[in-house]
């Protein structure tokens, strides 16, 4: 540092480390999202799929933005997209929470005793947080319980957009 110190003297050198620490500390703004940051984005999801696991729709809501929109859907192998469902808003979002499959570890229809989805896969990468939801078992019939594939967007501490796709094996 000195030799930097000596050749473009102190103030600059100054004003140089402190921007390369705002990059550091916001990269979400070095990479021109403009989303604010949040320390840690996974905490929320789970903190959204629990609430809405335990059917505390309204405790949910604290974790999305006011505009926040949610897509679901189901697509099979071939591509084919069915099932399209979106719901914006605090208020949309709650008449959806319910009854929306891929938004709880549960699926809204099955028995007390019925399937549990786990988180695999997780990916953070600034404010995106990605992950699949694997059942833990088979259907009786034995064939498999479709996963889900989750990506939610952050703004600050709060999911902005989520998209879950129910992911039909059978198709």
């Amino acid at each position: 540092m000195c030799i930097l110190c000596l050749h473009m003297g102190t103030g600059r050198v100054l004003g140089a480390a402190l921007a390369f620490l705002c990059i550091l500390a916001l990269p979400q703004f070095a990479q021109g999202t403009g989303a604010a940051a949040c320390a840690d984005p996974h905490a929320v999801l789970k903190a959204f799929y629990d609430s809405n696991d335990a059917r505390t729709f309204d405790a949910s809501l604290k974790y999305v933005a006011e505009d926040t929109t949610i897509d679901t859907w189901a697509t099979g192998v071939n591509g084919y997209i069915m099932a399209k469902r979106h719901a914006e808003g605090k208020t949309g979002i709650r008449k959806f929470l319910a009854e929306g499959r891929g938004l709880s570890l549960h699926l809204p229809d099955s028995a007390p005793d019925g399937p549990v989805f786990h988180g695999t896969r997780l990916s953070v990468s600034g404010n995106t947080v990605k992950f699949m939801l694997e059942p833990d078992r088979k259907r009786p019939n034995g064939r498999p319980y479709n996963p889900y594939s989750v990506e939610a967007v952050l703004d600050g501490c709060r999911i902005k957009s989520l998209t879950v796709i129910e992911r039909v094996t059978w198709l």
